[in-house]
């Protein structure tokens, strides 16, 4: 179900085979490959902060850390050879 907001979950299911999503305490560091057209290709790299806590249990109340609503912190203004220096770059980007 597609209610608007952003979750691993659906980041997961966006990513091929190029990319990965990737969790790190509070944050979901994510990137999938690109082609922009004119030689522009690459794997873009984003930064993803929880904006709700998974809440534990059972019942019709329990969210999973992978169905917790993310907040995008910061995205990459260029490309990326491969996913490993994507999610290098959002190493460093999530203080």
């Amino acid at each position: 179900m597609n209610n608007g907001k952003t979750t691993m979950e659906q980041l997961q299911m966006a990513t091929d085979s190029y990319g990965t999503v990737i969790t790190y305490g509070d944050f979901v560091l994510a990137s999938a490959y690109r082609h922009l057209g004119k030689g522009r290709i690459g794997n873009d790299a984003r930064v993803y902060k929880l904006a709700e806590q998974p809440i534990g249990g059972w019942g019709p109340d329990v969210r999973s850390f992978i169905e917790c609503e993310l907040t995008l912190v910061a995205e990459a203004d260029e490309l990326f050879e491969d996913a490993g220096h994507a999610i290098a770059w959002a190493l460093v980007h999530t203080n």
